[in-house]
This record gives structure tokens, sequence and C-alpha cells, in this order.
């Protein structure tokens, strides 16, 4: 059985909760095509939309979008100890530039979603 791990965020009333991942939902991560870069800003929203909810109990980016980055590493730190099997396997079996490439790539993505949308929620004067 999956296990799962459930925190709080000071300044939330909601109790969050991230999942292990399937041996299948690593396969169709490492291998979705949406993480080759070529991604739209939209059809990055709709991806971790329909990521997010795969691996955590957040239901999508509008949940999360006004968080600080260090109230999203709290979510990060979580998934990555649901997940820390996983990870020390793939350490071992030298994946761990793939994880690196990918975390990086998913941050990246996730902060150039972020810039375009928090100036678009700014008023002129």
């Amino acid at each position: 059985m999956r296990k799962t791990k459930s925190f709080k965020i000071k300044g939330y009333d909601k109790q969050y909760e991230v999942k292990e991942m399937t041996v299948r939902e690593i396969i169709d991560l490492i291998q979705d095509k949406a993480l080759d870069g070529d991604l739209t800003l939209d059809g990055f929203k709709e991806y971790f939309s329909d990521q997010l909810p795969k691996f955590t109990n957040i239901k999508d980016l509008d949940e999360i979008i006004d968080m600080a980055p260090s109230e999203l590493t709290e979510i990060w730190e979580n998934f990555s100890e649901a997940n820390s099997v996983f990870f020390a396997v793939a350490r071992k079996a030298g994946l761990e530039q793939i994880l690196g490439k990918l975390k990086a790539a998913i941050i990246a993505d996730f902060l150039s979603w972020l810039v375009p949308l928090s100036k678009s929620g700014t008023k002129s004067a």
C-alpha cells in the first residue's frame, strides 16, 4: 500500500497530504513529453493542475498560487519524504542527475509560469 504523509503549513487551515508515487506514475512522469521544455504557459498550468491531485490532496494550482516559495518547499520536502525509497533507489541507480534535471525543470517552469500571473494580478496606478 502506498505511503501518505499529512502535514500542516503555518498560516493555512488545510491539512495537506502527499502520496507515495506508484511505479506506473514514476514511469509516466519520466516519459511525459510535457516536460521536454516546449510547454506553453497555459499548457504548463494544465499539466500541473492534472499532476498535483495524483500526488497530493491539492486540487489545482489555484490552491497554491499565493503561497511563498518557502511554503512550496514544505510541500516538496514532505513529498520527498513520502517517496524516500524511490529517491534512494534512484540515487543508487545513478538516476540522481536525471532527477535533479527533472526537479530543476519543474521549478524553472513553475517560476516562469508564476511571473506573468503575478504581473497580471497587479493593478496599474
